[in-house]
């Protein structure tokens, strides 16, 4: 903790330092105008969350990514302004695998439809596990990082609340539950299952019993009708 104090005010002199001037110049970088510039620019992205996997945020160093990335610092300055705007894009990147669920849930039963939901949550989880860890650590001190992690959460509660209110329209769940309430309930549930299970502290837990109890607690809350 004593070298996080120090260290700490230094990322955001980093941040700030894009703002409001550099804001059109990291605009104006790397966008991929041909296939070599985006190639370049996504092997810098998946090369940077190596180092940050592996060197966490404040440890790492631009140059770290370079090496990684056998890049020079001139082709990392042609995308990116600074060590924060490549984590951001990183984070980005993470939040989005989250949120995606790859399976055509439309074509599914409600239960199936939270099972599908859950199971890919903590598969994402899993994979990301390493680089979340970190988000997690840098959104502590970091004020964007903790807009993405908090929008991420936002977006997935008012997923489950319109899933929710379309299920008491349908007679299927207890209408008197407040679908917002317990989309964030639930939701909070799921995510921080999941960070019991596959960060630090590990509980060893089958992975697919932990999709099945998860999905079975979701419904028993909602009082949702099973066939």
């Amino acid at each position: 903790m004593a070298n996080q104090s120090v260290r700490i005010p230094n990322a955001s002199r980093g941040r700030r330092a894009e703002e409001p001037d550099q804001v059109g110049e990291q605009a104006r970088r790397g966008t991929g105008r041909t296939a070599r510039g985006r190639q370049t620019r996504q092997h810098l992205v998946e090369s940077a969350r190596t180092v940050f996997e592996r060197q966490g945020f404040l440890h790492a160093r631009i140059a770290d990514i370079c090496k990684e990335a056998e890049v020079s610092h001139g082709s990392f300055y042609t995308y990116f302004t600074s060590k924060e705007a490549i984590f951001t894009e990183v984070v980005d990147s993470v939040e989005i695998d989250l949120l995606r669920v790859d399976t055509p849930v439309e074509d599914l039963e409600p239960i199936e439809r939270i099972r599908a939901a859950n199971r890919h949550y903590l598969q994402s989880f899993q994979e990301n596990a390493d680089i979340l860890r970190v988000i997690e650590q840098v959104s502590t001190f970091d004020d964007e990082v903790l807009r993405i992690r908090v929008a991420r959460e936002v977006e997935f509660a008012q997923i489950i609340e319109r899933r929710t209110r379309e299920y008491q329209e349908e007679g299927l769940v207890y209408p008197d539950i407040d679908p917002s309430l317990a989309a964030h309930a639930l939701g909070g549930m799921v995510a921080g299952f999941a960070e019991q299970m596959f960060f630090e502290n590990q509980q060893s837990f089958d992975f697919e019993h932990a999709v099945d109890q998860l999905t079975l607690l979701w419904v028993n809350a909602v009082g949702l009708s099973r066939p």
